[in-house]
């Protein structure tokens, strides 16, 4: 995830304000599940269900976006262990302030508020779990990223020294594998033919190797697909084509295809294809604001802040959807995106709040550092004769 830094250039913010977007959907799939958005349009049935369904295909394609970014954006770096290890160790660091401080919040508001499916966890157990955020698949998102950005070096080596259509065979015999594949070994009657033993979860894309198919699509687009002056308004509709198909799959395909189960998996063609057309949209989308590039800079903490399994109980709690009455399509569409905007500007703000916190204790440091050496200068200049 990208850092706004004023020591570097500017970046153009189209990609940028992607990027928010992102951060919107993966708010808005939580809506949908943990708000029990979802549940409650489909209990109702009819417009409102197929409006539910609707923003649910529009917004899964928010981690295959997060990451295709990234591969857009990395895939031209120099091979240097010194700034992956400093970029992880300051994601990692990032994680697990989180981590502690909402740990210890809850913590501290008693025992009904450290709720984990239901079974309220030891303290201490807690506790212990607080201090390795990632030591398990619960914050799968975040622990892929970060392996990513441990072997995105590597990755690039090979990337950068590949011609053209080289990459091309290499993308295209990825999406054919990790993309069609494997969703093909979930849909009757394909599934009967395409197994996938020995591959376990991957047709989910909940994992470290779709992220590294989807960071190289991203480099794609940044080495070989030439940059435009102007969007191409047909990306655009081409990723809304593909919510469109989905839909339609997934509302009129017999069931015994089981195409429901796997319409929202990452690997999904369609899901797939939506991240690419949108890279390329707002990729050629050339303007600067400040705004936007600030805003984007707190994406990884906006994901990380809802994504603790204490959050994600809480939080949709405070944003209670199942108070208001959902039997109107125009009316859900405020109620929904008016609850995913709140939630998002505040975790916006305790990010920026987070950012300013680590700024400040840098800079301490940096003088407690500065005032050593210099007490050290002087301690030399007395012992000199």
């Amino acid at each position: 995830m990208h850092q706004t830094s004023s020591l570097k250039k500017e970046r153009d913010s189209g990609i940028e304000l992607l990027r928010i977007l992102a951060a919107l959907c993966v708010i808005g799939v939580h809506a949908l599940s943990h708000g029990h958005f979802m549940a409650m349009a489909k209990s109702v049935g009819g417009v409102v269900h197929a409006e539910a369904l609707g923003i649910y295909f529009s917004v899964r394609v928010a981690v295959n976006t997060f990451v295709i970014i990234s591969g857009y954006f990395m895939v031209t770096g120099r091979f240097d262990l010194k700034k992956t290890l400093q970029r992880t160790g300051s994601v990692y660091t990032r994680l697990l302030f989180y981590s502690l401080v909402i740990t210890a919040v809850f913590l501290l508001l008693g025992e009904n508020y450290w709720l984990v499916d239901g079974k309220t966890l030891s303290p201490l157990r807690a506790a212990v779990k607080a201090f390795f955020p990632l030591s398990s698949q619960a914050l799968y998102f975040l622990t892929d990223y970060i392996l990513l950005c441990l072997v995105a070096p590597f990755l690039n080596l090979a990337l950068q020294k590949l011609t053209k259509k080289q990459y091309f065979w290499l993308a295209f015999g990825l999406t054919l594998f990790m993309s069609v594949w494997m969703t093909l070994t979930q849909v009757w009657p394909f599934s009967s033919v395409f197994d996938a033993f020995g591959y376990g979860a991957l047709y989910g894309g909940k994992n470290v190797f779709h992220f590294i198919y989807m960071y190289i699509l991203g480099g794609y687009v940044r080495l070989h697909v030439k940059m435009r002056k102007r969007p191409n308004v047909l990306y655009l509709l081409g990723a809304a084509a593909t919510v469109v198909v989905n839909f339609l799959l997934h509302v009129y395909l017999p069931k015994k295809t089981h195409y429901t189960v796997i319409s929202g998996h990452y690997a999904n063609p369609l899901i797939v294809a939506e991240a690419v057309l949108l890279l390329l949209f707002f990729r050629d989308l050339h303007f600067k604001n400040k705004v936007v590039n600030l805003l984007a800079s707190a994406t990884l903490g906006v994901y990380a802040v809802q994504e603790f399994r204490y959050m994600k109980t809480y939080l949709w709690e405070i944003v209670n959807l199942r108070r208001f009455d959902v039997s109107s399509p125009v009316r859900n569409l405020f109620i929904f995106g008016g609850a995913v905007l709140a939630v998002y500007l505040a975790l916006v703000a305790i990010d920026l709040l987070r950012e300013q916190l680590f700024r400040l204790v840098k800079m301490i440091v940096q003088k407690l550092r500065g005032a050593k050496k210099i007490a050290s200068a002087g301690e030399k200049n007395q012992e000199t004769p």
